[in-house]
Order: structure tokens, then sequence, then C-alpha cells
């Protein structure tokens, strides 16, 4: 160890060892320095054999905690961050118990604390903590702060600071409320976005040929119309997805896949960029934040990753995927009439009639 018969500059150690500091601190907000951090910096003396002096390294960062011009933080183990001295400058005129409390909602940083965890970890009785909260909130120095992923717990956090996406529960919660409505509508426009880039559209292509039955209506007696008739429609009505998907099926026989090879399905940083320069909305989404929903809709069954020549992924519709989207087809597909099998006998008089269908009589009325 270094001896030396003149006491130590302290002052003058710490105000060098702080100067170095701050800047790192500015540039990484979240960078955590340890005892090996400061002896890099070659400001605390070392022997010829190049030990540091550990005991005057202890003294001097200890003057700096004094200052509240390092806070100490457990990273695992012990290590420091720093202040700036504005922000050393609000522990000034705290009481002990103030300081005690502010430090321990100074240290949770973005994520806040909990009153609980204050209680148990600073051994203050209630009213005591409760009093110096007051005088912190008083002095502008702590406020209340909400959280989505703790909504019963009575949290705090610096003024000066926004609470993390924890918290706040990112973009899509507003004011503690998981946003659907915001959540459905994006994630519609990154699937149409990525549905146009899956598929082209042909106005002559009509499906596979399909070789049409022989009809038989004229010969179909009363009874024989209204049971098809009933068949049809009956079933339909019960059976939800197989009503959707016929409603369907002409749009989706006209969107045909993109040919072998094809490399322009959107990856997560095309998306991002369109989202973002098309201002759909008020809220600006990073690509993380796109990507959770990206993830979903894969997880529907919707879209599929798929890898392109450049080495990335990209994403593409599924084919089947657009059998569940919302129906894009004309509003005739809906009315009983354009799905009956015997429309073609549908007159006053007939075997069946407008007057007494009971599926056509329920749909005007809907």
């Amino acid at each position: 160890m270094v001896s030396s018969s003149s006491a130590p500059d302290l002052a003058g150690l710490a105000t060098r060892i702080y100067d170095e500091l701050l800047p790192l601190q500015k540039e990484d907000s979240y960078i955590v320095f340890h005892q090996n951090d400061i002896f890099d910096l070659d400001i605390i003396p070392s022997d010829p054999q190049g030990n540091h002096d550990v005991n005057l390294a202890l003294r001097v960062l200890q003057k700096l905690t004094d200052e509240k011009l390092l806070k100490v933080v457990h990273d695992p183990g012990m290590g420091w961050k720093v202040r700036t001295r504005e922000e050393a400058l609000k522990y000034r005129g705290l009481t002990t118990e103030e300081d005690l409390v502010y430090s321990y909602v100074d240290e949770a940083e973005d994520e806040g604390a909990w009153t609980k965890n204050i209680k148990s970890r600073s051994n203050l009785h209630e009213a005591v903590i409760q009093a110096a909260l007051k005088k912190l909130k008083s002095r502008n120095l702590i406020s209340e702060m909400k959280s989505v992923e703790h909504p019963a717990r009575k949290m705090y956090i610096k003024s000066n600071l926004s609470p993390n996406d924890r918290a706040t529960g990112g973009p899509w919660y507003t004011d503690g409320e998981l946003d659907t409505v915001f959540i459905d509508t994006i994630m519609n426009t990154l699937f149409d976005y990525i549905l146009k880039k899956t598929f082209y559209f042909s106005k002559s292509y009509g499906g596979p040929m399909k070789k049409e039955p022989k009809k038989v209506i004229k010969k179909m007696s009363p009874e024989e119309a209204r049971a098809k008739r009933d068949q049809v429609l009956g079933a339909e009505k019960s059976e939800e997805e197989l009503d959707e998907k016929s409603k369907r099926m002409k749009y989706y026989e006209k969107n045909l896949p993109m040919p072998a090879g094809y490399q322009a399905y959107p990856t997560l940083d095309e998306l991002t960029v369109w989202i973002e320069a098309h201002k759909f909305f008020t809220q600006t989404l990073t690509a993380s934040d796109l990507q959770q929903l990206l993830d979903v809709l894969e997880f529907d069954d919707k879209i599929e990753k798929v890898f392109i020549a450049s080495g990335g992924l990209a994403y593409r519709a599924l084919r089947k995927s657009m059998l569940n989207e919302d129906d894009r087809g004309s509003v005739l597909n809906e009315a009983p009439c354009g799905r009956c099998p015997v429309f073609d006998l549908c007159e006053e008089g007939g075997p069946v009639g407008p007057s007494n269908c009971e599926y056509f009589n329920e749909w005007l009325l809907l």
C-alpha cells in the first residue's frame, strides 16, 4: 500500500473521480460503477507493484456518497451511480428520515418505490414514512405513481422521471386501461399491409372451374323446395363459421399467391418505417412494440415468418387468413336470397316465395 507522511487530498481526489465518472453516467444512465472501474481511472495512487490503496479509495467514495454525488446500488454487489450536482442539492435540508425515504425512491428509478418496501427496508414507523412522503411531495421531489402491473400498490417516483413501460403498460394502455380498440386497429393495419405484399388481386380469375350440376328445379315439389331451402339456410344460420367462409370465398379465390422466389415480403424494419412515415397514430411505436403485435398475428395463424435472400426475417400472410377477415363482398351476400339454393323457384305462388320466407322476413327486421 502507498504510505505518505502527509494526509491525502480527499477533496481533490473526489473531484477528479467525479469529473471522470459524470460524463460516462450521462452517456449511459444505466451504467453502474464498481471498485475496479474506479481503479481503472488511475486517480487513486498505487504502489510500484500496481496495488491501489483500497482504504483511500473507500474514503474518497464515502466522501462523494456523503455529499450525495454518488448513490450506492446493488448490481448485484455494491456499486455506485453518479448524480448531478443539481440532483445532489435536493438532499440538502432533509431530515434523516426524509433523506432515507427519498434515497429509496431515488434508487427505484423509473420502476417506482412501493411504500411497503420502503417501510421494510427503512424500519421506520408508518406515521414517520407518511410524514416524510408528504414533505417530499410538497417540495416536488417525488410524486405518486400508478402501475398497471400492480394497480393496488401505493407507489412513488421521483418527480423528474417518467414511469417505465412495465408500470404504464407502454403504448397499449390509456389511463391505466388496456386500449383494445387501439391494439386491434394497429393489428389490422399491419395485417392489411402484409396481405397486400403477399398476394396479388386478379380481376379476371374466378377460381377453379367447377362443373355445374344439372338443375332439376322444375321437378321439385313445394315440400322438396322448402326442405332444400331450410337445409341450406338453416345450417348456415346455425354454423356461423361456414357462413362467413362462404361469403368471402369469391374474394379469396381472386387473391393469388406471389410466384416462387418472391422476396418483397415486408420485414419488421419496413413495417416500423411505414407505420411511422404515414403517421397513422399519434403515438410513436417502436420496432419492439410492433414485434409484440406481429407475434400475436403469427400466433393467430394470420401470418408466418419467412427467410428472405438478405438473410433476414420477413412476414407473409397465410392464405387461409383471408377467410377470417371482415367481409369485403357485396351486401347482397348477406341476404338469404344470395345463398338460397332454390332462388330460381322463389316467386309468389311458387313452391317458395318472399312473402312466406321466414329467413327473408327475419333478415329485413335486422
